[in-house]
Parts: C-alpha cells; sequence; structure tokens
C-alpha cells in the first residue's frame, strides 16, 4: 500500500527494522489516534508484512487527546491492521487494569499491557504528575523512587492480564529486572534469572523457618510482639 505524506517520518524506522530481521515492528506511547495510526500506515506501507504493535498511552482522561475514547482507539487501530493493540507508559498497574478490561472487549486479537511501575491513584493518575513527597516539587523524572510498586502490586498486575486476557504483557518507564522476572513467573513462566528469585524461607522474621531461641527473640523484639 502506499503510504501518505504525513507517515513519512516514520519510513526510516520501520525500514532499518526490517533490514534488521526484526520479528514484528512496535509503536507505542502515542497519545493521539491521529499519530498512532500514521505509524501503522508506515508499518503496513514499508515493513514488508512485519506484524506491527501500537499501543497508546493513557492521560488523565480515559480518551485520546484527539478525544476518542481508548477502547475505541484500540478498536479502530485493530481495524486498520495492528496484529496487537494496547496500552503503555504513563499510569500504574491500579490505573491501567480497568482500561484493559475495557480494551478487551472492545477488541478481538491480542491486546498489550505495559503499565510504569508506579502507584498511580485516583488523585495521581499519571507518574508524570507526582510531587515529591517531602519538598512537593515535581518528582518526574528523577526523583521517583519513593512512588515505585510494591512485590504483592506487580503480582496483582500479572494475575489481572491473566484473567482479563493480555497476550503482550510488560512495564514501561522504572522497570528493573526484578520486577521484570517476577511478572514472569506470576505469568507461569521460568526465566534463566527465576534461580536468583528471593527465598526467605530460612529467615529469621519467617515464623516457620525453625527459628533457634536467640532469633525467636530478635524476630519478636524487631515485629513487637
Amino acid at each position: 500500500m502506499a503510504a501518505s505524506k504525513n507517515s513519512f517520518h516514520f519510513q526510516e524506522q520501520v525500514i532499518w527494522a526490517k533490514e534488521e530481521k526484526a520479528d514484528f515492528i512496535l509503536g507505542e506511547t502515542f497519545y493521539s489516534l491521529a499519530e498512532a495510526s500514521l505509524c501503522l500506515e508506515a508499518i503496513k506501507a514499508y515493513g514488508d508484512g512485519l506484524p506491527a504493535v501500537i499501543n497508546l498511552a493513557p492521560t488523565w482522561k480515559d480518551h485520546t487527546v484527539d478525544d476518542i475514547p481508548l477502547e475505541e482507539a484500540c478498536r479502530k487501530l485493530e481495524e486498520a491492521g495492528a496484529a496487537v493493540v494496547g496500552l503503555n507508559c504513563s499510569r500504574g498497574p491500579k490505573m491501567t487494569v480497568p482500561l484493559l478490561k475495557r480494551i478487551r472487549e472492545a477488541c478481538k486479537g491480542p491486546i498489550a499491557a505495559l503499565p510504569v511501575p508506579y502507584r498511580t491513584d485516583e488523585k495521581t493518575v499519571t507518574f508524570q504528575s507526582f510531587k515529591d513527597l517531602c519538598t512537593g516539587r515535581d518528582a518526574f523524572p528523577s526523583n521517583l523512587s519513593q512512588f515505585l510498586c510494591s512485590i504483592d502490586e506487580m503480582k496483582y498486575f500479572g494475575n489481572a492480564c491473566d484473567e482479563i486476557g493480555v497476550q503482550y504483557i510488560g512495564l514501561c518507564c522504572g522497570n528493573t529486572s526484578d520486577y521484570f522476572r517476577l511478572l514472569c513467573e506470576t505469568c507461569g513462566k521460568t526465566t534463566k534469572a527465576s534461580k536468583y528469585t528471593t527465598d526467605m524461607s530460612k529467615h529469621y522474621l519467617n515464623k516457620d523457618s525453625g527459628l533457634n531461641e536467640y532469633n525467636t527473640k530478635v524476630r519478636k523484639a524487631l515485629l513487637g510482639l
């Protein structure tokens, strides 16, 4: 197919990916359906049939900046030929999961979910809007560690993706190797790095670890028992 003039700025990237034997081409962090559509158009025109994965980035509102509900925008991209559609960036797991449920209902094929590993919520919807808890200044981009998700929150995200039926799962800005390993394991995958998964079964704070008398006293002292 012929690409429009406006999709030309994606051409070089698509051709490079094709020449380097990519398995698929990913276009993501699009805040508008219009830009995402131009990327998809270029992939179809210059990608020699490589599958296209197109992800939109949610903002405070549940629609694109060109005012289209995210689930509708994903459906339009799927209908236009994207192999996988979904969301990446901006929101953490808690705020991304409800959107994924709507996208799953709107789309027939595989969907993607790559939130940031930060604790965004109804009061602070995007990680770009966090304020430092001590100074009140903008925490983005370099002072975000105070808002990182817990292990349990990451497990919640992995389990939610499994229940919803998300096929393309990952994490965006702020991801670390231990987060990603945990996410893989939660989704039933064993990685090469799984041999490094923490085993706390013998730790002195674990009451079932066969504690000796001294460690029992330490445990009680630390936990205020």
